[in-house]
């Protein structure tokens, strides 16, 4: 492929002594822990004088448990139960079976990863110990672009070594893909086709994967190859409170009529002061067509027992067709007639002579994701090992010129709104003197607004190059590394706008559309949920409704504008990292027994740019239409430089009491280096009335620094079994945080949010896990069951404030418990699983919406999944997700004031597999 071609031309350009060495016959390997190679299952057991070949999860489950207990760290592992199969269609899915990692979703899919606590900020994820470039604004790594098939296992390292990659507080993620030197057999093949249907959209949709592994009969060259290709139709509904929930008072500009202050109030509500409300209120249907593909490729060279050549090459492209067609309501216009505060909260009111808009959002991007990797791994001495690795990476997300927004209003209305049924889903309902069935009459429909393009195109290109040596004097107990690295990292963010002033021609809304564009959606919001709703409204092709406009436009002598350039919503920033470190590993005796220990010191010097533009409000006023006019300062240019210098002591230590019980300790510093949405200075600014934000980074960041300990026991009680747990405590020295200010332009008060270091604190807490197979103990046909199991307490003192909201908060992403519950059911032919995965609420974003902070709430999923051995080559099988219907619930505060309120529904696949 091209972009293989072109990479590696790249990568071996950039590093000519790599390029000798391929010449002279070196060869590069992983640099990841030995312990973590495990790629598929062990050699099939004997047990007393039957042979037991063992397969499928429970092969999965052994191969697990040995690279925990081989290991030196603390790292918990997931392996492919078979060629091309994790156990679910979703790495972060499998992932958070293991015990201390979470994960975060995205309208049902698993998207982030959070471990012991802490966020997908502060963890590193790498594929094949190399960092894989992301399309999101930051660091932050989104699983649902690894397609489940490509991958052969995950490891979780929850404590540092020095020579692993990855520098976080969290843990280090590093993903394994398919080597074909790694298989026990000559060629391998698999493929499986399948339907997944979707609840809420009711459809279904393909699925098809295949994985092939060659060696040749030395075991001196192999070949892997692994393709997936998806088309996903879902619909989720929800209920938003789009701009969040705001103090209001009787005599604020905002309910000013003119020049009468409180105007828009009417004679029977009360004067008030700081009540808080909604600033609008937003049902809708998210509709998401997703075509995904990807394809991993390694080619393997091991001429001698001395050295191996590793190529990999991963490639991902994801196209996202999104709309979202909904109601808002914003209560900017019309009379206050009546209105009920309980505790400082408006629970109900009731606007006469108002307006609701209704929105469709319309984006069309695509996300591509590749990496390149050259490996040498060359001995050349039984006491030497060097390894090399070089790689690149890019992520690429497109798709801002084909955004569109558009937002058709309803004047003249009688709305409201009731919080007092206690459900996420507040009442809502509005109705016109002039026609009946005002949400899908198309009648009396009104021109507003639309904004054409705009959003971001993201550029993240990352190199890696480093070198390892090993040097095990006479091959004794004593182990000596070294080794150094390079990272160059640029996230290019290129944004539109529409500029101020030429959003909102037709912001009076006197021009009415034909009827002819219009028509209801012929969906049911929220089936079996919510009360006094609304449950269908009109929906629209959006050109057709801009040609329309444009017309209009043409004769009233007015016009749009598309989106354009918009620097100070842009920004690059430019990350260096060298890296160095040394380490020495020991395995001895003490007391009569085993003790592995390794003791390593990691410098690391982080050096970065960050470049954009500035800009400033400087008019603001209410028009009385329901819209501020903005006016903004020219752009400057600033640029800014940082550099800081990190020594990161680590320790691991494995003291095995008995054959089977196990002790753990390990100590070490480490950092989180500043998300890179956070160090850029790109701003962006929000002016709907109620919803005035200012949001930008802050260049001149600190990293995160924590020390941090743990002690741990394993007691492996049976060859498939294992019983763990673990107490850790981690003290953070320095933190980001995001801090919320007013400032008063003109009329207008805007929330500014930029991030700032704040004060540290510590985190503690501990995690238990349990696995086994039934099988040594329990007769037939009971002997097929098994079941794996984890629970996760964490608890931190972080105590940082949020002036805005007057409230206290945590870490982002801290859940104080979580737990899994796998049960498992593997003989005579039947692989059968039930997973119950489940996490406390979590503050998601510390300064959302109006500075305040939101929580995630409580979630649990239920997922199962069948499948049937026809013969020894075909496996037919049906997986449902969400099979307990749970919906996601973001609040603001209190559980009491909604933010986002999600039906993802449930999800089925079918189909079927086949292996030779």
């Amino acid at each position: 492929m091209a972009f293989l071609a072109r990479n590696m031309r790249a990568a071996l350009l950039a590093t000519p002594a790599l390029g000798a060495l391929l010449w002279s016959g070196a060869a590069f390997a992983q640099a990841a822990d030995p312990a973590t190679q495990t790629t598929e299952a062990p050699e099939p057991a004997s047990e007393q004088t039957d042979e037991i070949v063992v397969t499928g999860i429970r092969a999965a489950e052994r191969a697990a448990i040995d690279i925990k207990r081989n290991s030196v760290a603390v790292v918990d592992s997931i392996v492919a139960e078979d060629l091309g199969k994790l156990p679910d269609g979703n790495v972060a899915e499998s992932l958070q079976r293991v015990t201390g990692v979470t994960i975060e979703r995205n309208r049902g899919e698993g998207r982030f990863v959070t471990v012991r606590g802490f966020g997908p900020k502060f963890n590193a994820v790498t594929v094949n110990g190399r960092t894989l470039a992301t399309d999101n604004n930051g660091r932050e790594f989104s699983f649902d672009v690894l397609p489940s098939e490509i991958i052969s296992g995950a490891d979780v390292y929850k404590s540092p070594q020095a020579n692993i990659n990855g520098a976080s507080i969290g843990a280090t993620v590093d993903v394994r893909t398919l080597r074909p030197l790694d298989q026990k057999t000559g060629f391998k093949l698999a493929g499986s086709a399948a339907g997944m249907w979707s609840e809420l959209a009711d459809s279904w949709n393909p699925e098809f994967s295949a994985v092939a592994s060659w060696k040749n009969d030395a075991g001196t060259f192999g070949v892997a190859l692994s393709g997936v290709y998806s088309k996903q139709e879902n619909r989720d509904d929800e209920f938003t409170i789009g701009a969040g929930h705001v103090r209001r008072s009787s005599t604020d500009s905002y309910y000013n009529l003119g020049a009468v202050p409180g105007g828009r109030i009417g004679p029977g509500v009360a004067p008030f002061s700081r009540v808080s409300m909604p600033s609008n209120l937003s049902p809708f249907f998210f509709e998401r067509e997703l075509t995904r593909w990807g394809v991993n490729a390694s080619v393997q060279m091991r001429p001698s027992d001395k050295f191996t050549v590793t190529i990999d090459g991963l490639y991902s492209k994801a196209r996202f067709v999104e709309q979202q067609t909904g109601l808002a309501y914003d209560f900017a216009g019309g009379i206050l007639a009546e209105q009920v505060v309980e505790g400082g909260e408006a629970v109900y009111q009731r606007y006469v002579g108002g307006f609701v808009d209704q929105i469709i959002q319309y984006d069309d991007r695509d996300v591509a994701t590749d990496q390149l990797g050259i490996n040498v791994d060359w001995r050349p001495t039984d006491d030497l090992r060097i390894r090399l690795d070089g790689s690149v990476s890019d992520a690429r997300r497109r798709g801002k010129e084909n955004n569109l927004f558009t937002t058709i209003r309803r004047k003249n209305v009688d709305l409201s709104f009731d919080r007092r049924s206690g459900s996420p889903i507040y009442d809502y309902s509005f109705s016109s003197p002039n026609y009946a069935n005002a949400a899908t009459n198309p009648q009396g429909v009104t021109a507003h607004y639309y904004i054409w393009g705009g959003g971001a195109d993201i550029d993240d290109e990352i190199e890696e190059y480093r070198g390892d040596v090993e040097w095990k004097p006479g091959g004794g107990a004593f182990t000596l590394s070294a080794g150094a690295m390079a990272q160059s990292r640029i996230k290019t963010i290129t944004a539109d706008e529409t500029p101020f002033g030429e959003q909102c021609a037709y912001c009076d809304s006197n021009r009415v559309l034909p009827t002819s564009l219009f028509q209801p959606t012929d969906r049911y919001f929220f089936s079996g949920g919510g009360g006094d709703i609304i449950r269908d409204w009109l929906i629209y092709d959006p050109l057709a409704l801009v040609h329309t406009i444009d017309q209009f436009a043409t004769q009233d002598g007015k016009a749009f504008n598309p989106a354009v350039f918009s620097p100070s919503a842009s920004s690059v920033v430019n990350e260096k990292v060298k890296v160095g470190y040394l380490m020495g590993a020991l395995d001895t005796r003490i007391g009569g027994m085993p003790l592995a220990i390794n003791v390593g010191l990691r410098y690391e010097n982080t050096d970065y740019t960050s470049s954009g533009a500035s800009r400033t409000v400087t008019s603001a006023r209410p028009n009385g239409a329901g819209q501020n006019i903005i006016v903004v300062s020219p752009v400057i240019p600033v640029s800014f430089r940082g550099k800081y210098d990190d020594w990161l002591p680590s320790l691991n230590a494995r003291l095995s009491l008995t054959d089977n019980l196990l002790l753990r300790f390990a100590a070490s510093k480490v950092l989180t280096r500043p998300t890179l949405s956070d160090l850029s200075p790109r701003q962006s600014i929000q002016t709907n009335p109620g919803n005035e934000t200012i949001r930008r980074g802050n260049p001149d960041l600190q990293p995160f620094r924590a020390k941090q300990v743990e002690l741990g026991a394993e007691w492996y009680f049976t060859q498939d079994s294992l019983l763990n747990a673990a107490v850790f405590y981690k003290d953070i020295e320095s933190f980001v945080t995001l801090v919320t200010t007013p400032q008063v332009v003109d009329q207008v008060t805007f929330q500014v949010t930029v991030p700032d270091n704040g004060n540290g604190a510590t985190v503690k807490g501990f995690e238990i896990g349990y696995r086994q197979s039934f099988a040594s103990w329990l007769p037939a046909p009971f002997d097929g069951f098994g079941v794996q199991t984890s629970f996760n307490y964490t608890e931190s003192n972080a105590n940082y404030t949020n002036a805005v909201a007057n409230v206290s908060f945590g870490l982002e992403g801290l859940s104080k418990y979580s737990y899994s519950l796998v049960g498992f059911y593997e003989k005579y032919g039947i692989s059968a699983r039930a997973a119950y995965t489940y996490r406390d609420n979590f503050l998601q974003v510390a300064s959302g919406r109006n500075g305040e902070p939101e929580y995630f709430d409580a979630y649990g999923q239920l997922d199962v999944s069948l499948a049937y051995d026809v013969g020894s080559h075909f496996t037919v099988f049906a997986d449902a997700v969400n099979l307990n219907n749970a919906k996601e619930f973001i609040y603001s505060v209190t559980p009491d004031r909604t933010k986002e309120f999600r039906k993802t529904g449930r999800r089925v696949s079918a189909g079927v597999r086949v292996r030779f």
